[in-house]
């Protein structure tokens, strides 16, 4: 058998997926799982996962862009972000066009280990919260300002992850971070951190979302993760490509609801055609919700 996959892969087309964040994150993990399932049910493609982190995504869309072949970019919904905060600086999104959506809904989250409500930051002269420019974390902080309106907020950049800036918040170096739940409620959970307040309208246990507590702005700004191909890539691939994602994540089951719960990112299984409004919708949303906060 393994002499038959070996032979068969021989003759199959290397398809890189490219993530632009953490290789070590959870989020990456989507897209391990469906990459092993999508290799083991056809031959046709050989997926492998690529890490080409940098400059909020960028790095990673510029990668599949000049890419010689066939090229995926996966990503976060920074992808429609980073072109907004900087447009001079980035992809463009009307260059890509959308093959799978893997999941949808996730919060992003406000944490500290010093404080634990917004009361007890609207007493605060000045803080400090970090971010990734030009990703949906720096889009976050910005909501954050809004929030305080008497309080300089500083946003602190990092080049790449959430993590650091989470190590820096449980350092007490930090005052506060952006962060995503499966990396932050490790440390909720044993009292580490405390989560402040987070986008979307859902409320978890010890999360609640800003939406509940007064504060409509972030309602809308959820995590969304999804594959890309370029604008050329023939309709008759992308149809294939979106079949086969589709198959691997129904084949993946519980390994994969597992990461995605882990991120309260609820599966999209969503028809291409779906996929296509869906994309539509975001690519008119998100410009307009982050062009007050440049």
């Amino acid at each position: 058998m393994m002499l038959f996959a070996s032979t068969a892969f021989a003759s199959s087309q290397v398809v890189p997926i490219v993530w632009p964040f953490s290789v070590g994150s959870n989020q990456a993990n989507f897209v391990r799982v469906i990459i092993a399932e999508a290799n083991q049910q056809q031959t046709k493609y050989k997926f492998i996962l690529e890490n080409k982190p940098g400059a909020g995504g960028f790095v990673a869309a510029r990668h599949v862009q000049e890419h010689n072949s066939l090229a995926i970019l996966t990503s976060s919904s920074s992808f429609f972000s980073r072109p907004v905060y900087y447009p001079n600086e980035s992809h463009r999104v009307e260059d890509f066009k959308p093959a799978f959506i893997e999941c949808s809904g996730q919060p992003y989250l406000i944490v500290s280990s010093k404080y634990k409500t917004l009361d007890e930051l609207r007493k605060q002269e000045r803080l400090t919260i970090g971010a990734n420019l030009g990703s949906i974390t720096e889009a976050m902080a910005r909501e954050l300002q809004i929030m305080l309106p008497g309080v300089q907020v500083d946003i602190v950049p990092f080049p790449a992850g959430t993590v650091p800036g989470t190590l820096e918040v449980l350092a007490g170096r930090l005052d506060l971070n952006v962060e995503l739940p499966a990396e932050a409620m490790q440390h909720v959970e044993v009292g580490k951190l405390n989560v402040i307040g987070s986008s979307g309208t859902k409320d978890y246990k010890n999360m609640k979302s800003f939406n509940s507590q007064g504060f409509k702005g972030s309602a809308g700004m959820i995590g969304t993760y999804a594959m890309y191909v370029r604008k050329d890539v023939d309709p008759n691939i992308v149809k294939e490509l979106h079949e086969i994602f589709t198959k691997a994540s129904a084949a993946a089951g519980p390994k994969l609801q597992t990461l995605y719960d882990r991120d309260f990112c609820p599966a999209a299984n969503l028809s291409l055609k779906e996929t296509n409004e869906t994309f539509d919708r975001w690519v008119k949303y998100w410009p307009e919700k982050l062009s007050n906060k440049k």
